[in-house]
Formats: structure tokens, C-alpha cells, sequence
């Protein structure tokens, strides 16, 4: 029994990497996108494009999140009871609202384009990317709830292998139809005499191509959900169970479970949404109507592909252990918890400081290489904003672990604080001084602040923990302002010389070595810690190979 037992754990563990990797890949591909499409319509295209994207987003976040967590949870705890008529009433019923609610977002994003993007995000010659998004919302809304059914009976494939196949198409598609709809809209620019609508028609393109790779998508959920018909056939056949839930009874119990994701979905991403709208009326006001579409494509487009990148990376370490710490806690080993959250937080530290020294000194390499245009914004952006690179990561360590204890509470007060105060500083930055771009950059630092906040204040209540500040944070924090500045000093001596690539390249390997070397000689880390650490094994083997230990 309990070699099953772990072997069921052990599976759901894979499983559950699984999708972690996916939607580690689906959120890169997401952001890489984003460069050749900068090359090809201008950062005011993306300044086009980012509007109805956050809103797709908005929209299919909560769907893809919200609905189908609470969905796979209800199906799930249905399934192991051997409910399985009432699992299917509940995705049924689910599936009929959804449907509806789908198409009247659908129809209305097409027949009140102007209305979205003239009103809501003030940004007028966006209508044409918010209509083309418009199928893509009722689609994701849909697969959304198919996906979360198949979690729920116990099946991840479809899951995996769908939200995979609609990053590559989404991909391909975007960049093909971007190209095609730049092309005719520097004729219609042409003819208008108006250059802005080559960069809407080539971010239309983009948005379309995000309904294509949905389409297919669908396409190949549907197709599996006939390969798996006999297979809930023969369950439904077997359910025996006598007490049959009413409609209105689905409907509560299913929407008491959803709340919650509904919330957490909203409240963590919306802030693109919100902040364009924000951002794009002070610009109005203050007379800056020339440069707000570009500044917010250099955000969108640049800014955030570095940080985001980066930050994503940086947290699936923290994604990687946050379970075992949880399991140990309900084991009552509490100090072997104690133990490997401590790792955790100190690992973390070690990797996102020097991450966020580096990309703050080396942005001008970096967006010269893979940018083009205005990369001068670009670069003090990054510089200003580097400091989310460590915040987000520790945030969504800190959420994982609150969410797999289930205590919603913190995630949705952390988050609904983070947004007020978020929304605070953002107003009185962009509106009271002439920071521009840059209010926006500062706000999403209160934001990830504020949420690593509550959520380290939630989990030392859960784990009773209090970090040694200097060694786990003082030290690294030390050694990367070191290799930093060094960093620094030979990227302004070289990158006139040698050039973006050479001179990223050299940087980079003289701030590690000289980081690593200062890491272990200030005994900022121990050999028993490396060896718990994610990775740490490598490192433990290259520092004993060039005898710094």
C-alpha cells in the first residue's frame, strides 16, 4: 500500500511539473512573440496590440484559471466518489453559461470595438486588434472549461499537448498575419495619409493570429473528447449513486468554489489593463498624445519581455520546492519545513539579486541586441523596474505555498491590497510629476512589493519562520552590487569597442565568477545547503573544480 501510495504521489508530482512546464513555456513563447513583432510594426504597434492582448487576457485568465480550477476541484471530488452523472451535469451546466457568456463577449468586442478602445483604454486605433481578439476570447472561455474537466477525471494530456500546439500555431500565425495586415496598412496610411494605421492593421494581425492558434486549439480538444467518449461513457455506466443534484444546487455549489480563483484571477491581472487606461489620460491631459502610444508599446514590448522573462525563470525555483515544504508541514516535520524553506528563500536570493544587479547594468547590451527603436526608454526602464525580478519571485513562492494550504485569504487580500496601492501610486506619479513610462514601471514594484509582503507575513504564521536577513540576503545582495559595478565599469569601457553581443558576453562571465567567488569566501553559502538547493549540485561541483572550496 504504501509503495502505491507513493507511486500515486509520485505520478501527481510529475504531472503536476508537467504543467508547470507548460505554462512556464506558454508564458515565454507569450513574451519572446513580442520582439519580432516589435521589429515588424513599430513599438507603436505594440502600443496597439497591448491593449486588446491584456484584455484577451483579462478575459481568458479567468476562465482558463478561475472557472477551470474551480471546475477540475467540484469534478475531481465528484469522480473519486464515483459521481460521475453529477460531474458531467456540473461541466455541462458550466459548459451552457459559458458558451453564452463567451458569445455575448464575443459579439460585443466586435460590434463595440470603437467603443473598447476609444473609451475604455483611450486608445482610439485600437479597435481594429480588440475585434480581431474577439474570437479568441469565446474560444480560450471554452477551452477553458473542457480543460479543467479533463483535470478533473484525472487526465492531463489534453491539457498539455492543447495549450502547447496553441503556442506554436499562436506564434507562427501572429507574426504571418502581422506581416500580411502591416503590409496592407501602410497602403491604407498611404492613402489616409495617416502612418499609425500600418502599426493598427499590423498589430490586428497579431491579435488575429491569437484567434487562429485558439481555433485550433478547440479543434484539438474536441477531437480528444471523442477519442475519451467511451471511456466516460463506461464511467457514467458504473455510477450507481442515488441522490441526484438540482440545477440551482450545481450552479451554488460550483460558483462558492469559483469565487475565489474568479478573484485571484482578477486582481493579478488586471494591472496591465487598468494602468494603460491610467497611463494613456494623463498623457491626454498633459498634451503627450505623440509619444503615449510608443511609450506604452516600449513598456509592453520591451520592458516587460526583459523583466518578465527573467522573473518567470527566477520563480520556478521557488515553484520546484514549495510543495515539499507544504507536505513536510502537514507531516508535523516541522523543522525539516523550517529547514528547506530557509534553502529556498536563501537560493532565491543567491539567483534574483545579482539577476536583477545584472540586467539593470547590462540593459543597454541587451536591448541593443535585441531590440530596435527606442531602446534609450527601453534601457532606463529595465534599469528602474530590475528590482521586480527579485520581488516576483518571492511573491509567487510565497502565494504557491498559501495556495496549496488553501488559505485564500492572504492571496486575496495580499492581491486586493497590492492593487489599491498599485492604483495610489500610479495616479499620483503619472498624473503629479513628469515621470511618465516610468510611473507605471515604479507602480508594478508597489505591486509585487505589497504582495511579497503579505505573503511572507502568511507564511511565517504557517511555518513559524523567521529568515537570518544578513546571510540569506545582506551577503548576496553584497556581492552582486560588487560584481555589478565591475560589470558596469567594463560594459561603458568595451561596448563602444567590441559592440552588444561581445561586450554582454564578457560582462556576463566576468560578474559571475567574480559574484561566485565572493559569494564563498564571505561564507554567503554552506556545502549543505547547496546540496538541497535546486541546482545546487552543479554549483557545488564547479566551485570544487576551480578550488574555491
Amino acid at each position: 500500500m504504501r509503495q502505491e501510495t507513493k507511486a500515486k504521489r509520485g505520478g501527481r508530482g510529475k504531472r503536476r511539473e508537467w504543467m508547470m512546464n507548460v505554462g512556464l513555456i506558454s508564458y515565454i513563447i507569450g513574451l519572446i512573440i513580442r520582439i519580432p513583432l516589435g521589429r515588424m510594426t513599430g513599438d507603436k504597434g505594440l502600443g496597439f496590440y497591448a491593449g486588446a492582448m491584456e484584455l484577451y487576457t483579462l478575459v481568458s485568465v479567468i476562465f482558463t484559471y478561475g472557472i477551470a480550477r474551480a471546475l477540475t476541484a467540484q469534478v475531481k471530488y465528484k469522480v473519486r466518489r464515483e459521481m460521475f452523472k453529477s460531474a458531467k451535469r456540473m461541466y455541462r451546466n458550466v459548459m451552457i453559461v459559458t458558451v453564452v457568456f463567451g458569445a455575448l463577449l464575443m459579439a460585443g468586442a466586435v460590434f463595440f470595438s470603437e467603443f473598447i478602445a476609444g473609451t475604455l483604454l483611450l486608445e482610439p486605433r485600437g479597435y481594429l486588434a480588440v475585434m480581431a481578439a474577439a474570437p479568441a476570447v469565446f474560444l480560450s472561455s471554452v477551452m477553458g472549461v473542457m480543460r479543467g474537466y479533463f483535470q478533473g477525471m484525472g487526465t492531463m494530456l489534453p491539457t498539455v499537448h492543447s495549450r502547447l500546439l496553441e503556442k506554436i500555431i499562436q506564434f507562427g500565425a501572429s507574426l504571418l498575419l502581422a506581416a500580411a495586415l502591416y503590409s496592407f496598412g501602410e497602403k491604407v496610411a498611404a492613402l489616409r495619409k495617416t502612418p499609425e494605421f500600418a502599426s493598427a492593421y499590423g498589430a490586428m494581425g497579431a491579435a488575429l493570429g491569437w484567434s487562429v492558434a485558439c481555433l485550433f486549439g478547440m479543434l484539438h480538444l474536441i477531437f480528444i473528447r471523442m477519442i475519451y467518449a467511451g471511456t466516460f461513457k463506461q464511467q457514467l455506466m458504473r455510477d450507481n449513486s442515488k441522490y441526484a443534484e438540482s440545477n440551482l444546487q450545481v450552479f451554488l455549489t460550483f460558483f462558492q468554489t469559483a469565487l475565489p480563483y474568479i478573484l485571484c484571477a482578477l486582481l493579478y491581472n488586471m494591472n496591465y489593463v487598468v494602468d494603460q487606461r491610467i497611463f494613456n489620460y494623463a498623457m491626454n491631459v498633459k498634451e503627450k498624445s505623440s509619444i503615449r502610444v510608443a511609450h506604452w508599446g516600449i513598456y509592453y514590448g520591451k520592458y516587460s519581455v526583459v523583466i518578465g522573462i527573467a522573473a518567470i525563470l527566477c520563480a520556478c525555483i521557488g515553484a520546484m520546492g514549495a510543495p515539499k515544504i507544504v507536505q513536510l508541514q502537514e507531516k508535523q516535520e516541522y523543522r525539516e519545513a523550517q529547514f528547506r524553506f530557509g534553502n529556498l528563500l536563501h537560493y532565491l536570493a543567491i539567483v534574483t539579486i545579482p539577476c536583477a544587479v545584472l540586467l539593470a547594468v547590462l540593459a543597454e547590451p541587451i536591448t541593443g541586441i535585441l531590440f530596435t527603436g527606442d531602446t534609450e526608454t527601453a534601457v532606463s526602464l529595465i534599469q528602474a523596474g530590475s528590482v521586480v525580478v527579485i520581488l516576483f519571485p518571492f511573491a509567487y513562492l510565497f502565494m504557491n505555498i498559501m495556495q496549496r494550504i488553501r488559505n485564500h485569504k492572504v492571496i486575496i487580500f495580499g492581491g486586493l491590497a497590492a492593487f489599491v496601492l498599485h492604483l495610489l501610486f500610479l495616479i499620483v506619479l503619472v498624473s503629479g510629476t513628469g515621470m511618465g513610462i516610468h510611473a507605471v514601471a515604479c507602480g508594478m514594484i508597489v505591486f509585487w512589493l505589497t504582495v511579497c509582503v503579505a505573503g511572507f507575513i502568511g507564511v511565517k504564521g504557517y511555518l513559524s519562520y523567521m529568515p537570518d536577513w544578513i546571510r540569506s540576503f545582506a551577503i548576496p545582495a553584497a556581492c552582486a552590487a560588487v560584481s555589478g559595478l565591475a560589470a558596469l565599469l567594463l560594459c561603458r569601457l568595451l561596448l563602444g569597442l567590441l559592440g552588444n553581443i561581445l561586450t554582454l558576453v564578457i560582462c556576463l562571465v566576468l560578474s559571475i565568477v567574480i559574484y561566485n567567488v565572493l559569494l564563498v569566501l564571505l561564507k554567503g553559502v554552506r556545502e549543505d545547503e547547496l546540496r538541497e538547493m535546486p541546482g545546487g549540485s552543479i554549483l557545488l561541483r564547479l566551485w570544487e573544480r576551480v578550488h574555491l572550496i
